[in-house]
Parts: C-alpha cells; structure tokens; sequence
C-alpha cells in the first residue's frame, strides 16, 4: 500500500489547525503556512487545491482564502419552497435582492412546463441570494402574468417571493416537482455569485404549484455555490 501523497496529509493538517477559524476571516498565506508546516510553497497550493476541490475552503481574489460554512438545503415535498425559509431552518442569515420583474411572451419551454396556451405571457423574476453579505445563489422565475396581476407593483427588493404569493395573492406555494444536478453557469450567474471561471455549481430547477387549486404558479431555475449548500432531497417517510 502506497503512502499517502504530503499534500494530502498536509490538507487534513490545515483543516485541523483552523477549524475553529471563523468563516469571515482568512486563512493566512501561502508563505506564513510554507513557513508554519515547514514545506515549500509548491506542497501548500497543492493543499489548498485539494480542500477547495472539496468544498472546505473558497479562494476569493483579492480578499484570500477562506474556511467554507456550509448550509443543509432540504427539498421535500412537505418543505415550503421558500430559499429564506430553507436558509433560515438551517441557521443562515438570508437576504435577496430582486430585479425589477419583467412580463414578456412565454416560451415554448415555459408553456409546456406551466400549461399555458400559445399566447400567454410570463412575468420573468431574476434574484441574488445572499448571505451574511456573500453572493450565495441566483434564481429565475417564470410565472404565468395573469395568477400575478401587477407583481412588479406589489414585490418589493428585498421581498420572498414565496410570501408574496402566499399573502398578496392568497396561494399556497407547494413543489410539484423538483430536479437537482451540477452544472457550469453561465457567465452573467459566474459573475454574481463571484466565482473563479464557470465551476459546475448546483442546477436546481422545479415547479410550484398551488396546494388548494393545483395551478401552476412559478418555473425555477437556481444557481446554488457547492461550497455553501449541501442540498438534501428527501422523498418519502421512513
């Protein structure tokens, strides 16, 4: 049996010795850790590849290297399809920003996945999530204009859609289906969420519909950083 490579060891090494840094505050550099574990600087980047290949720590330019603190997402059917709510039971602090919803002819995707006829329009909600400040997730919603009359009125920048629906238009947001995969963003998501390059980060995409009624009322397409969220899908009881 081979032994195990120096950078590996050396990974576990880093890990153990700043566990308990906070996640807002930088690991120290290259050269302190060459120094601290005695190796060259070569050995320590090839640590740090490893760890960021893992999810544990994130590089962020100019600012430096950071340990990771990851949230559960849990998807289930009897789980509110809300990302604040979501953030909020796994002990985040979440805050969005919306854009300015815009309402155009929908897609023949659109149509197909919402049951809409041929000349339906769909009011278009792009959002950043964040938290504790950091860009953490994007998201874009397509939602049939007539169950959302004057929703560009009535959403605030800083609201969740999830409650909007819920207390604006009297609906109760359940998902009716829901997929998760990994997947490179594209450049405007990659520039949001301040990535380095267009890493696969997790696709969620799904259906809401309302509980009472079954109308189709929102397609989803998120952007989730792997490095903040374990996303957990969970079907069934046991």
């Amino acid at each position: 049996m081979q032994d195990e490579p120096t950078y590996l060891k050396l990974s576990q090494q880093i890990l153990e010795t700043y566990s308990e840094l906070p996640p807002h505050q930088p690991l120290p550099s290259e050269h302190i850790l060459g120094a601290a574990f005695g190796v060259n600087r070569q050995t320590i980047r090839a640590a740090l590849d490893e760890l960021e290949r893992r999810w544990l720590i994130r590089r962020v330019k100019g600012s430096g290297t950071f340990r990771t603190q990851r949230y559960e997402y849990r998807i289930g059917t009897d789980i509110a399809p809300s990302f604040t709510q979501t953030v909020r039971a796994a002990g985040g602090d979440p805050r969005t920003h919306n854009s300015k919803p815009v309402t155009r002819p929908a897609t023949a995707q659109e149509r197909e996945i919402l049951s809409l006829p041929a000349n339906a329009q769909v009011t278009v909600l792009d959002r950043v999530r964040f938290i504790d400040g950091a860009p953490v997730s994007t998201a874009t919603s397509a939602l049939p204009s007539a169950r959302v009359p004057r929703l560009a009125a009535t959403l605030q920048d800083d609201s969740s859609l999830d409650q909007v629906l819920r207390r604006h238009y009297g609906y109760i947001p359940v998902r009716q289906w829901s997929q998760s995969r990994l997947s490179s963003p594209p450049a405007e998501v990659a520039e949001a969420l301040g990535l380095r390059g267009r890493p696969p980060q997790i696709l969620l995409r799904g259906l809401v519909s309302c509980a009472e009624t079954g109308e189709k009322l929102e397609y989803v397409e998120s952007y989730l950083r792997p490095d903040v969220f374990d996303v957990v899908t969970e079907v069934g009881k046991w």
